[in-house]
C-alpha cells in the first residue's frame, strides 16, 4: 500500500469556506498509525496552545483508524479530536457504526475543520469530492431526523451522516457527536465544539475499497477469528448490559452520586438482570460495519408513560447514568433517557452524573423547588429524573445550571456543593469505582482525557493478567494490586497498546475478550514489516504527544485529582477499607513513561527515543513545575 491508498485528509477553514486535501507521506501513518494518533499529530503541529475551545482557533477533526473499512473484524471505530471545552485538555472521543467505512470508502482517512462558518453548514463528501452546504433547515433538528432528512435531501439511503443535536447548537459541555442511529462520541464535550463552528452535520456517500497488501494473509486471520466466533458468545448476546447486575453487586458501580456501593445500598439490582432485559426490550440484533460479534440490538418500549418505539440498546454505563447514581430502579424510565440522549447528543455519563449531583443537593436543602423550576428533585424519583434531563437537553431553567458538568454545576450553585461534584477537571468519570481496580483511578487521573472508563481497561486487564494479545510482550506476571512500583509500568504498557489499537480502529470490547493478533493485521492490510513492539512504542509516541499537548497548555499533575470521595477507603469490593494511594500509583506511571512526575512533561530521552524532539521541543520540565 501507498500513501495514497489510505485516502486524502481533508482540511476546511469554515470561516472562509476554503477546501483543501492532502496526502500525508507514508511516515505519518507509520509513527502515528490512524485515529487519535494522526489527529494528535495534526493538532499539535497546526493548533497554537491555549485557544479558547470554542473559538475559531480550536481545530476540529474526524479521524478514521488506519484499519477502518478494510475486512479486519471489529475495526470500524473512528475519532473524533480537538481541544476540549468541558476539561480545557487533549480532547477524544471514540464510535464506531458505519460512518467510519464510509468515510473510507469515499476517500478519505480524514477531514479538519478550523474556523466558525458564519451560517449552519454541513458537510456533503460524495465519492472523493467535497463540498458545504446550506443546513440552516437542519438546525433546531435532533439527530435521528437530521440523518432521514439527509438522507432523502441526497436521494440516497446509503448515505451516513454524523452531527449533533439541539444540546450541541446550545453549546452544552456535555454534547455529543452522534452517528448512524444512537452511536455516539459522547466524550470530551465535542459536540459543543462542532456546535460552535455551526457545522451541523457531516454526510457521506462512497463507493470504494480500502485495499490490503497481502489479502491471502487477511483472508487467513480473518478465517481464524470467525472459527473463534463463540468466544464472544456473550457479548453477542447482551453487550455490555451483562455487567450490570455484577458492577452493583460488587461495589463497582456508583449509587447516590456514589456516595454508596455494593447489593444492600441498592435492593432492587436484580431489576437490571440482563436476560430479563433481552428477553423483554431486544427486539433485533444489530452490528456496526464488517464486524461479526453482533454485539448491538434495539429495544422496545410499546405502551406506558416511558413508551419508545426503536432506540439502540441501553448498555451498562447509561443504565448505571440514570439507575443506581440517581438511585432510581424503573427500567424503562432509564431507557426513555438513554434514548432523549441520543436524538438531543449528550453524553449519558455525564448527564447521569449531574442529575445525580443535583438529587445530592435538592436532598440537603441547597436547592429546593424554586430552583428546579418545580421539579421534585429526589432520589429515586423517575419523572422528575426525566423532567430535569429534557431541561439539560434544551439548557431551560435550572437545566442550563446543569447543561456543563458538575464542575461548572458546583460552581454556579455554590454553597458548598463543590463537595459532591463528581468529576476529574471537569469530566464525570465512567462507572467503575477507582478503588475496585486501582488501575481505573490511576487512569481516571492520569489519561490526557481524564475520567475515561475505556482508557482504564487494557491497563486493568495487565494486572488481572487477561490474554489481550498473542504476543510475549503483552503476557503479563502475576502482581500485588497494591505494590504500586509493580503495576505502574503493567499500566504503562496497558496503556500504551490501548493507543495502539485505538489508532488501528479495533473495537475495545472485541480486543478484550479474546487474544486479537492485531499487529498481525497491521502487516497484512498495510505490508509493513510490523511488530507488536513497533504497535508499543506507536501507542507510547501516541499518549506522549497527548501527554505533551496538555503541558504545553500549562497543566501540571496535579491538576488531574479524583472527587475525595471515590478516592478515600472503600467500604465494597476487593480493597474495602484500605486507602489507596493514587499519587504514588501516578508516579510509578509517569516514570514508565518517562515522563517527569513534577510537571508531567515528557522527559528530552522519552522524545528522542519516540521521534518527537523537533516536533515537540526541548525539555521544559524545570519550566512548569508547580
Amino acid at each position: 500500500m501507498s500513501a495514497s491508498d489510505r485516502g486524502k485528509v481533508l482540511f476546511i477553514d469554515l470561516t472562509s469556506g476554503s477546501i483543501e486535501d492532502v496526502i500525508l507521506e507514508e511516515r505519518f501513518y507509520c509513527d502515528f498509525i490512524g485515529g487519535v494518533g494522526l489527529g494528535v499529530r495534526i493538532l499539535y503541529e497546526r493548533m497554537k496552545p491555549n485557544v479558547d475551545p470554542l473559538g475559531h482557533d480550536n481545530i476540529l477533526g474526524f479521524v478514521t483508524g488506519l484499519l477502518t473499512g478494510t475486512p479486519v473484524p471489529a475495526t470500524p471505530r473512528y475519532m473524533v479530536v480537538a481541544k476540549s471545552p468541558l476539561t480545557g485538555t487533549w480532547g477524544d472521543a471514540n464510535t464506531g457504526g458505519y460512518f467510519g467505512h464510509e468515510l473510507r470508502a469515499a476517500g478519505y482517512s480524514a477531514v479538519f475543520f478550523s474556523g466558525i462558518s458564519p451560517k449552519p453548514v454541513y458537510l456533503w463528501l460524495n465519492d472523493g469530492s467535497a463540498e458545504l452546504r446550506d443546513a440552516a433547515h437542519l438546525w433546531g433538528k435532533e439527530t435521528y431526523e437530521t440523518g432521514e432528512i439527509l438522507c432523502q435531501e441526497l436521494g440516497d439511503q446509503g448515505v451516513r451522516v454524523t452531527c449533533i443535536g439541539p444540546a450541541g447548537e446550545s453549546l452544552s459541555l456535555l454534547a455529543s457527536v452522534m452517528n448512524d442511529v444512537g452511536d455516539a462520541a459522547g466524550r470530551s464535550g465535542l459536540g459543543a465544539v462542532m456546535g460552535s463552528k455551526r457545522l451541523k452535520a457531516i454526510a457521506v456517500r462512497g463507493k470504494g475499497k480500502v485495499p490490503a497488501a497481502d489479502r491471502q494473509c487477511l483472508n487467513a486471520l480473518r478465517k481464524s477469528f470467525l472459527e473463534g466466533i463463540d468466544t464472544y458468545s456473550r457479548l453477542k448476546k447482551y453487550g455490555t448490559l451483562e455487567e450490570t447486575v455484577e458492577d452493583i453487586t460488587l461495589g463497582i458501580a456508583g449509587i447516590k452520586n456514589w456516595g454508596l456501593l455494593g447489593a444492600e445500598a441498592f435492593p432492587n439490582y436484580a431489576k437490571f438482570d440482563c436476560d430479563e432485559l433481552i428477553n423483554k426490550y431486544e427486539i433485533e440484533k444489530r452490528t456496526c460495519w464488517g464486524c461479526p460479534i453482533v454485539c448491538k440490538g434495539t429495544f422496545r418500549i410499546e405502551k406506558g408513560p416511558y413508551a419508545v418505539d426503536k432506540t439502540p440498546k441501553t448498555e451498562y454505563e447509561t443504565f448505571a447514568a440514570f439507575g443506581p447514581m440517581c438511585f432510581n430502579d424503573d427500567i424503562e424510565s432509564i431507557i426513555q433517557a438513554g434514548d432523549i440522549c441520543n436524538r438531543y447528543g449528550i453524553d449519558t455519563i455525564s448527564t447521569g452524573t449531574v442529575i445525580a449531583f443535583a438529587m445530592e443537593c435538592y436532598e440537603n436543602g441547597i436547592i429546593g423547588k424554586k430552583e428546579t423550576d418545580g421539579i421534585e428533585l429526589t432520589w429515586g424519583n423517575a419523572s422528575a429524573m426525566l423532567a430535569m434531563l429534557g431541561k439539560i437537553v434544551r439548557r431551560e431553567g435550572f437545566g442550563a445550571v446543569l447543561a456543563d458538568g458538575t464542575k461548572r454545576a458546583s460552581e454556579r450553585i455554590g454553597r458548598g456543593s463543590e463537595k459532591w461534584a463528581m468529576h476529574v477537571r471537569g469530566q464525570e468519570p465512567g462507572f467503575q469505582d477507582a478503588r475496585f481496580w486501582p488501575g481505573r483511578g490511576l487512569i481516571y487521573s492520569c489519561d490526557p482525557t481524564p475520567g475515561r472508563h475505556t482508557a482504564g481497561i487494557l491497563p486493568v486487564a495487565t494486572t488481572r493478567r487477561r490474554n489481550i494479545a498473542p504476543y510475549p510482550e503483552l503476557q503479563f506476571p502475576k502482581v500485588d494490586l497494591l505494590d504500586y512500583q509493580a503495576v505502574g509500568p503493567l499500566h504503562a504498557t496497558g496503556s500504551n497498546y490501548y493507543q495502539f489499537i485505538n489508532a488501528c480502529g479495533f473495537c475495545l470490547f472485541a480486543c478484550g475478550y479474546a487474544p486479537m493478533p492485531t499487529a498481525d493485521y497491521v502487516s497484512a492490510v498495510t505490508g509493513w514489516d510490523f511488530t507488536m513492539p513497533d504497535g508499543l512504542k506507536a501507542g507510547r509516541r501516541i499518549q506522549t504527544l497527548r501527554q505533551a499537548f496538555n503541558t504545553r497548555e500549562g497543566l501540571h499533575p496535579d491538576d488531574f485529582r479524583l472527587p475525595e470521595r471515590i478516592s478515600k477507603p472503600s467500604m465494597a469490593g476487593q480493597f474495602a477499607g484500605k486507602q489507596i494511594d493514587f499519587g504514588a500509583l501516578r508516579d510509578s506511571f509517569y516514570k514508565a513513561m518517562d515522563w517527569d512526575t513534577e510537571s508531567g512533561w515528557p522527559s528530552e530521552a522519552a522524545l528522542r527515543e519516540l521521534g518527537l524532539t523537533e516536533l515537540v521541543g526541548p525539555d521544559r520540565s524545570k519550566a512548569v513545575k508547580k
